[in-house]
């Protein structure tokens, strides 16, 4: 009976800990005397270890195989799934013919599919284009995607007075960062863009201020379905969106000590040099003959760049160009000519009328033409600036 007992073989990757035990009971228990009542002894001394080592074996081996079926038992589950629609595959041969065929073509007209996807793209970019090139004679035609991998380029053809050229060559640095603009503004505004805003960083480098102009127009158009975030440094942005009288949020960001930022609304020109003033007049630091003489001047400036900028806004409502709006403010001179030609579009008409229906108007036109040149004889005082501002503030409300 105790040569029947089996000996276990070792499993090549598995190392059961008991299985070492088991071994040596069966070993032991089979090293049985000769003797009947000596096998008796024996047999009741080493059997119980090897049952016990026996089913110790039992219970490791147990483990190691629910062990393998959890790891085994998905990569299994996917391999028959796999086999499945392998099977199924053969059985659609003329399917998959096909589809080799129909990706072929896709391969072959690759191009030609991608320009028909940039055409929305590039005819709007050529509608952006054609409000940014302003005096500019360079005109855009055909945008197309040439190549493959990491060859391929966008390829814009246009004309220059009517001649057909490639674009990129003749273009001045202001006129590729505007097309640059008109490339990147259709592409980000999508419709199916998940994001419906747009943020620019200095977009107006090198741009003229008729091209200013049309990218504000290119902006507001945008700012219809979007919100439109733009940061710069230049402080024509800011001009042109008030000349324009765009409804337009401006806001200015400064670090202060301690790298605090601030974030403060941007105040009109004209009513920054009203703040000069007033900041002048009320500092008790600053002599008053400097007081006196600086400020007329200040006064001057704030009642043109008021004037200025309504004029602006109003030629532009009226559909005249940038240049000829300039031409003509440039060619007056004077203070007084400058605000009759805001309020009533004729510099040369008296502005006597517009003088006496508020008070201090007239006070305020005296210091800012007369001041200038004998400013040293005159002290402004507060209730001067105050007059100042509502003068100011009335020809922005225009």
């Amino acid at each position: 009976m105790l040569n029947e007992l089996v000996r276990l073989e070792s499993v090549d990757g598995q190392e059961l800990e008991s299985l070492t035990r088991y071994r040596d009971s069966v070993v032991a228990a089979q090293g049985a005397p000769t003797g009947v009542t000596e096998l008796a002894e024996h047999i009741e001394k080493t059997l119980p270890a090897v049952i016990d080592a026996a089913n110790a074996v039992r219970e490791e081996a147990s483990l190691a195989i629910a062990e393998q079926e959890d790891t085994w038992a998905p990569i299994a589950g996917r391999l028959m799934t796999w086999v499945n629609l392998e099977r199924d595959a053969r059985l659609s041969d003329d399917t998959v013919k096909v589809l080799d065929a129909a990706k072929k073509w896709v391969a072959a007209h690759a191009a030609e599919l991608r320009n028909q996807r940039l055409e929305p793209i590039a005819e709007q970019a050529r509608e952006i284009w054609s409000e940014l090139r302003q005096e500019s004679n360079v005109d855009i035609g055909s945008i197309s995607l040439e190549g493959s991998n990491t060859r391929r380029r966008a390829v814009l053809k246009g004309s220059v007075d009517g001649v057909p050229t490639e674009a990129l060559a003749v273009m001045s640095q202001g006129e590729l960062h505007a097309l640059a603009l008109a490339l990147f503004i259709p592409r980000a505004t999508t419709p199916n863009s998940p994001f419906r805003f747009i943020v620019l960083d200095d977009p107006i480098q090198a741009m003229d201020p008729a091209k200013i102009d049309g990218f504000i127009r290119v902006l507001s158009k945008l700012s219809e379905t979007r919100q439109v975030i733009v940061f710069s440094h230049d402080d024509r942005l800011a001009t042109a969106i008030r000349q324009l009288a765009v409804n337009a949020r401006l806001v200015e960001v400064a670090r202060e000590t301690g790298s605090q930022v601030c974030v403060a609304e941007t105040l009109n020109q004209a009513t920054r040099y009203v703040d000069d003033v007033r900041a002048l007049v009320l500092d008790e630091n600053v002599p008053d003959e400097v007081k006196r003489r600086v400020a007329p001047g200040l006064f001057r400036l704030a009642l043109e760049s008021a004037a200025q900028q309504v004029y602006y806004a109003k030629q532009h409502k009226a559909g005249e160009s940038r240049v000829d709006t300039e031409n003509r403010w440039t060619s007056v001179k004077k203070t007084r000519a400058k605000i009759a030609l805001a309020v009533y579009g004729d510099a040369e008409k008296p502005l006597s009328q517009w003088q006496i229906l508020r008070e201090g108007r007239k006070a305020t036109l005296n210091i800012a033409n007369a001041g200038s040149h004998v400013g040293a004889d005159m002290s402004i005082t507060r209730s001067e600036v105050n007059d100042l501002r509502k003068t100011v503030d009335g020809i922005l409300a225009e």
